[in-house]
């Protein structure tokens, strides 16, 4: 399994160009972190230094009427953070390939000024590898926005926090 996802990632990022800024053709913006690489396609934004099984960053802009797959909820507009937080913790404790999920911390947080949450979770994978992930999420405009850190437990998920948080901090809304 692991390496159908290295050679699946290889191939993706062997034929998507990288745009040095992060600009994409999404809302928003972002600076990559130096040394990482950016695979962006029309379903999310990701760049990972080291391969994706061992860390990446990803961003997504969701449509708030499409269901999600393992639950079938919907976030909807007005919804308070924690409301929404609880959707994404439901569907991510559903999600079968995900074992041993634990979440550590629910929180309210604000990402450029909009009210959302992150949320910390562990997980293991099917192959009994363990991996941490810090998702932050929001509504604006009729879309989710999550940004989210996933990395193997043991050494790189604190290893590339602080590239991440700059990630996060670097998150701006465009004009496509």
């Amino acid at each position: 399994m692991k390496r159908i996802l290295l050679a699946v990632f290889v191939l993706l990022f062997g034929c998507a160009g990288g745009m040095q800024n992060g600009v994409s053709a999404h809302h928003f913006a972002v600076d990559i972190p130096e040394g990482w690489h950016q695979l962006d396609t029309n379903k999310f934004f990701l760049v990972t230094k080291d391969g994706a099984y061992l860390q990446y960053a990803l961003i997504q802009e969701r449509p708030l009427d499409k269901a999600f797959k393992h639950t079938k909820k919907k976030l909807r507009w007005g919804m308070l953070p924690q409301e929404a937080a609880g959707v994404i913790i439901d569907e991510i404790a559903s999600d079968k390939n995900l074992l041993n999920f634990q979440l550590i911390e629910n929180t309210p947080t604000s990402i450029k000024g909009n009210e959302g949450f992150k949320i910390l979770f562990s997980y293991k994978d099917r192959d009994g590898s363990a991996f941490k992930t810090l998702y932050y999420g929001f509504i604006k405009d009729g879309l989710f926005y999550n940004l989210r850190y996933t990395a193997a437990k043991r050494h790189y998920f604190n290893k590339d926090l602080k590239a991440f948080e700059k990630f996060v901090d670097s998150f701006r809304f465009v004009t496509p």
